[in-house]
């Protein structure tokens, strides 16, 4: 089930790009009192492409309500690095596809239990415009709102620590190692599952080609082991992580900012 989910999940991305840029449908028929529909073409100028940096912070009962950052080696903050491609549709919306590939940490019970999950998701985006400015052709900034559906591959491990040297001590188990570990209660297989988020961004247009991007946003999967603890029985609350990052994104061939003729 999981599979043909995946597989659907795929074909709407693929479908969602087709959707977005599909060629110009001009009949040699043309009659100047009829409506004909013409699609958009593709334009260089209406993409963007980059990546950027961020930190992801566990959201599940496995949580810690503090971070840390200097306990041994542990430091619950770890960069999460994303690269992602966008297309505007119109001025109020844009679509893309975005990958991350990260690890989260977190230590709870004074540190003497911890929970890690490496991870890399992809998931298809809606953008919208809350200023009616996506490209930042108005404007030289927007204000976003983010909803992306797709999926997360990871493997986790739920531990416990020993305070007096504040080093991993045992593993009471884990997901995706291989038996490359000695734990507890084990899944060999790395885990995949579906992933949702929803957020918001902040863009700013530095000059016709670059533009910086602040992002935050929840991400809430469909597993209950991403926190590696086996044990765990309830799905709520759902298994996911609070992101928040920076990006530097291109848009080639790109003259916004310039004033211009009016478009009709």
């Amino acid at each position: 089930m999981l599979r043909l989910t995946c597989k659907l999940v795929l074909f709407l991305i693929l479908f969602g790009f087709q959707a977005m840029g599909s060629e110009p449908n001009v009949s040699l028929n043309y009659k100047p009192n009829e409506m004909q529909r013409v699609s958009k073409p593709w334009y260089i100028e209406d993409f963007r492409f980059g990546g950027g940096v961020g930190y992801g912070l566990y959201v599940t009962n496995q949580m810690d309500y503090e971070i840390t950052t200097n306990y041994g080696n542990f430091k619950e903050l770890i960069p999460t690095y994303y690269a992602g491609i966008y297309k505007n549709v119109n001025r109020n919306i844009e679509m893309g596809v975005q990958a991350r590939f990260g690890k989260l940490l977190s230590l709870k019970s004074q540190n003497t239990q911890g929970t890690s999950c490496e991870f890399t998701d992809a998931m298809f985006s809606f953008v919208y415009s809350f200023n009616d400015n996506v490209a930042m052709e108005r404007k030289p900034f927007t204000v976003n709102g983010i909803l992306s559906l797709g999926v997360i591959n990871f493997r986790s491990k739920y531990f416990t620590v020993d305070t007096k040297t504040q080093v991993e001590d045992d593993i009471i188990s884990s997901v995706g190692y291989n038996n490359a570990i000695k734990t507890g209660k084990i899944q060999p297989e790395r885990q995949t599952a579906l992933i949702a988020n929803t957020g918001i961004a902040l863009g700013y247009r530095l000059n016709h080609t670059f533009s910086v991007y602040w992002e935050t946003t929840y991400n809430m999967s469909s597993s209950k082991k991403m926190s590696g603890n086996l044990f765990k029985r309830s799905l709520i609350p759902p298994d996911g992580y609070l992101y928040s990052s920076v990006g530097l994104f291109i848009r080639f061939g790109s003259k916004r900012g310039q004033l211009s003729c009016p478009k009709f």
